[in-house]
């Protein structure tokens, strides 16, 4: 072997203009998806075409890695190859696993195209392998730097200072549309992986939807596309991981008509990264109702003064702001309601009562069972709390609202019982309060939360409710 094919160890921060025929050992950061042209193969015209070529033949792919072996220094490589060749290292390389890079060719990144469309990176350089050569320019490093490389997957690319907190980005809307920022979120929810068929190109196609939250808003949709984020979504566990994403792009859902999340080109995330704010955001995580039935408690427990809902809706109205023509970006709103109550199954087969757990409030659904969070002392010392958990209609003279919910206090206010006097209550005293209530004209006070990509459904919690002087509503009723 000649002195000149001699391979030699660089780090990214010894890789200058002149580098030649060494080798960078780093760990993968972030990984684009695979894109895929097609074109003649060499030595034959465009028109020309032999008939036993196929199409992974003269198909050619390109691929980015973004790599890192300190603290400091990231580096982009990008791999040019065909579709076979692409497809390999994409099936084979993975976001934490440590490369060894062999003999890519060095250029500067200040003026390259490609680095518009890749992740920023600290190297004024940038990487370039081919097929041209026999062997195969990355592979898996097996030496001793595995475990010290590996670590620097939690190394965060920002400062926490400069990420953008959920709120704010919500609360722009559409006018944020297609721009990018860092964010630093928990992992709320992560929904199971869905088939599409792209009427386009009649392929079938993968996502996967995970929520978002931070400590300043409750619930953010982020679409991963990628088979590679979708394998690593799978390790994600709800209130638990971190993510710091660099990057994020934001787009408006006409779907869910709310700001989601997406992952851009230039999209770099770091999984649990050491910041100090990162037990603040998973104390929090733990705080925040997650089940429907804690969001309608939550919303009940005073959080809006019931005397200051006076904007008076009628069920068609009530419609029209959350699915309808009068849909508007926040995903709630309140409204004063006179309606007459024409469900309210005291005294039959609906749930009426629920139990939570007293330590952690978490809804305890089968009888006799413990606490469903494993780490929390009802799974050891059981002790739980009834509470009215009631599902009421409402209807005027434009449609009825169903489905709406009333719970804790303000079921014990409306019914003047508590639940305790509720249970021992015979069917007969059940069946005279429900007729107390039932087929009169209420008002009836709402919060509601649209159907949004962290809800499936619309929430009607009800805050306030009370037989309505007819004089009022005479005064207040609208037409339409």
């Amino acid at each position: 072997m000649s002195s000149s094919e001699i391979s030699t160890v660089k780090k990214i921060a010894q890789i200058n203009d002149e580098s030649r025929n060494f080798i960078l050992v780093a760990v993968v950061i972030a990984k684009s998806d695979p894109r895929f042209f097609s074109g003649p193969a060499r030595g034959r015209g465009q028109f020309e075409q032999d008939a036993s070529d196929a199409n992974n033949q003269t198909a050619r792919g390109v691929l980015t890695l973004t790599l890192r072996d300190s603290e400091r220094d990231t580096i982009n490589c990008t791999v040019w190859g065909t579709a076979d060749t692409i497809l390999h290292y994409d099936g084979t390389f993975e976001v934490g696993d440590v490369v060894d890079v062999n003999r890519p060719q060095v250029s500067s990144s200040m003026f390259g195209r490609s680095e518009h469309y890749s992740p920023t990176v600290t190297a004024p350089y940038c990487l370039t392998v081919n097929d041209q050569t026999q062997v195969a320019q990355i592979t898996r490093h097996e030496g001793a730097q595995r475990h010290a490389l590996g670590a620097l997957l939690k190394v965060p690319m920002v400062r926490a200072s400069e990420t953008i907190p959920l709120a704010d980005i919500v609360a722009s809307g559409s006018g944020c549309n297609g721009e990018t920022f860092n964010v630093l979120v928990v992992v709320r929810a992560v929904r199971q992986k869905k088939d599409i068929r792209v009427a386009r190109s009649n392929q079938v196609k993968s996502f996967r939807e995970v929520i978002l939250m931070d400590c300043s808003y409750a619930g953010v949709l982020m679409k991963f596309w990628s088979e590679s984020y979708i394998r690593w979504s799978d390790r994600w566990t709800p209130l638990k991981t971190v993510l710091l994403i660099v990057d994020a792009r934001v787009e408006f859902s006409d779907y869910y008509k709310t700001i989601c999340l997406a992952v851009d080109r230039k999209t770099i995330i770091t999984q649990d990264p050491n910041l100090p704010q990162l037990n603040q955001l998973l104390s929090h995580a733990k705080s925040i109702p997650t089940q429907e039935v804690d969001v309608v408690c939550s919303l009940s427990s005073g959080a809006v003064d019931p005397s200051t809902i006076n904007t008076v809706m009628t069920v068609q109205q009530i419609h029209d702001r959350t699915e309808g023509e009068l849909v508007q970006e926040e995903d709630q709103f309140t409204a004063l309601c006179y309606a007459v109550i024409t469900r309210l199954d005291l005294d039959g087969p609906s749930r009426i009562v629920s139990e939570r757990c007293v330590h952690c409030r978490s809804i305890v659904r089968e009888s006799g069972a413990t606490c469903p969070k494993y780490d929390c002392p009802g799974q050891v010392a059981p002790a739980r709390e009834p509470f009215f958990d009631i599902t009421v209609d409402l209807t005027d003279h434009t449609g009825t609202l169903s489905g709406c919910r009333m719970v804790s206090r303000v079921a014990e206010t409306v019914l003047k019982c508590d639940v305790g006097t509720f249970m021992r209550h015979s069917e007969t005293q059940k069946t005279s309060l429900k007729w107390s209530l039932l087929l009169d004209r209420c008002a009836v006070r709402l919060i509601v939360k649209r159907r949004s990509a962290v809800r499936f459904q619309t929430l009607f919690s009800i805050v306030d409710c009370a037989v309505a002087d007819p004089a009022e509503v005479e005064a207040k009723l609208k037409v339409y």
